[in-house]
């Protein structure tokens, strides 16, 4: 019988010789670790210098994670994404020498991630690094992050969220060091993970307070038509309770997403919108938001909006529900037979975001709206493009046939609004007639007047 081979060291062993790859691999290997939107590499190019820091003295990470950036993404964009992540890796290298020890290694998680990680092997007075050290780096870290221009409108919106966590790499002879590298990178990331799901559950608690006591604050913004220079009805726009988390739109129906509490919004937003609207002219229309299963409920118009109705002494011809364009809707014939028996109440009905989302010619025929909103997206810049100005004279097109009005939604300067004139449209809104405000607030100047 053949004796066992004979064991090879930890220093015999090819994955520990660091020859063990041809030199004309390294510049590969380094390409593919390299991330061109951060000008960061993945942390495990540096693990030759991270295990010369550990062995030195103490080792320290700090991470710094977006949880919903891909959330942010797939909604706004990846221009959008990669500007933030461009900014923040810029920040973070500004830190360094200030906030941050001279030597701070910064890397991230993985190429093309959104996971930051700070290797810090130095605390104050050049001591070795401690907790409290990392603790106080964070702490700077988030600072600086909140005070960022470029996204400190999408973090008050909740559209991003960041956390930061750290850990020690613990000091070992027998376990190898990038496992233990590996291991400190997890514990800080769970950290990370830990503190965004308290924000969370904080959020939906706010969220539960707010539909308890129906603390929505209602905005109205002009709907004008633009051949008369009169105002035609208004939008009413939700906002969350005043100074807190959930004030901006963006983050309170995120929120609702997320808590499966969306219905429950939606039906809040539209009462107290109707119940605010005291004093509505009775020949102008009120367009409020509605999801399309709202809408399916078999109690829709017989709850408490009829009574917000009778309280602003309102009618519900003055109402136009609008439905957005994002929404899918699974059964459209289903929802086309529920949708008649609102519209026999008097209720009038809006598609929203035309442009975008699920719906098609056919569902916007099948639904027979009596208005169509054309989606900013087609209308900014409309005066630029003339691939846009056909696509709304389509789109009017498409609203004569089925005998509905065509309301440019996102209106910001003259050069839009004349383009959209001499397109043929007569309905707009936007800021450029007025911006939302919690009163019925006339047009500014004479604004909205012919082209």
């Amino acid at each position: 019988m053949n004796p066992p081979p004979a064991r090879r060291s930890l220093e015999e062993s090819p994955v520990a010789d660091p020859g063990w790859r041809s030199r004309a691999e390294i510049p590969d290997l380094r390409g593919a670790l390299h991330d061109r939107i951060t000008g960061l590499s993945a942390y495990q190019l540096h693990v030759d210098e991270l295990r010369r820091r550990s062995a030195e003295g103490r080792l320290g990470i700090v991470t710094l994670e977006f949880p919903n950036f891909g959330a942010l993404e797939t909604t706004h964009g990846w221009e959008i994404g990669d500007r933030i992540l461009s900014r923040v890796a810029s920040i973070l290298g500004e830190l360094k020498g200030s906030e941050l020890p001279n030597n701070a290694l910064i890397a991230l998680e993985g190429v093309c991630g959104s996971s930051f990680l700070v290797f810090i092997s130095e605390g104050r007075a050049s001591r070795a690094a401690t907790l409290d050290d990392l603790a106080a780096a964070g702490g700077r870290i988030a600072g600086r992050i909140h005070s960022l221009d470029e996204i400190e409108g999408w973090l008050k919106s909740g559209a991003l969220d960041f956390s930061i966590g750290y850990a020690m790499v613990s000091a070992s002879s027998v376990v190898r060091f990038e496992r233990r590298l590996a291991q400190a990178i997890r514990e800080a990331r769970a950290m990370t993970l830990r503190a965004s799901d308290r924000m969370q559950r904080e959020r939906e608690d706010e969220l539960r307070d707010i539909l308890r006591r129906a603390t929505v604050r209602t905005y109205y913004q002009p709907i004008v038509d633009m051949e008369l220079g009169t105002i035609m009805g208004y939008e009413a726009l939700t906002r969350g309770p005043e100074n807190t988390r959930l004030e901006v739109p963006e983050a309170l129906f995120s929120c609702s997403e997320s808590a499966h509490l969306s219905g429950e919004l939606d039906a809040l937003c539209r009462t107290e919108a109707v119940r605010n609207a005291r004093g509505f002219e009775s020949t102008h229309k009120l367009f409020v938001n509605a999801l399309p299963e709202a809408l399916r409920s078999p109690g829709f118009s017989r709850d408490r909006l009829e009574v917000a109705l009778a309280e602003a002494t309102l009618e519900p011809r003055n109402l136009v529900l609008e439905i957005t364009e994002r929404c899918a809707i699974d059964d459209l014939e289903e929802f086309c037979r529920e949708l008649s028996g609102i519209r026999r109440r008097g209720f009038l009905v809006a598609i929203d975001d035309v442009g975008t989302g699920y719906s098609s010619l056919h569902s916007i025929t099948e639904v027979q709206p009596d208005f169509l909103k054309i989606d900013i997206s087609l209308i900014k810049n409309v005066h630029r493009s003339l691939i846009k100005q056909h696509l709304v004279e389509s789109l009017l097109q498409v609203g004569a046939g089925i005998g509905a009005r065509v309301i440019a939604e996102g209106i910001e300067s003259e050069e839009e609004h004349r383009a959209l004139r001499a397109c043929g449209v007569r309905y707009g809104q936007g800021f450029y007639f007025a911006p939302p405000a919690p009163a019925f607030r006339p047009l500014l100047g004479r604004r909205g007047g012919c082209a």
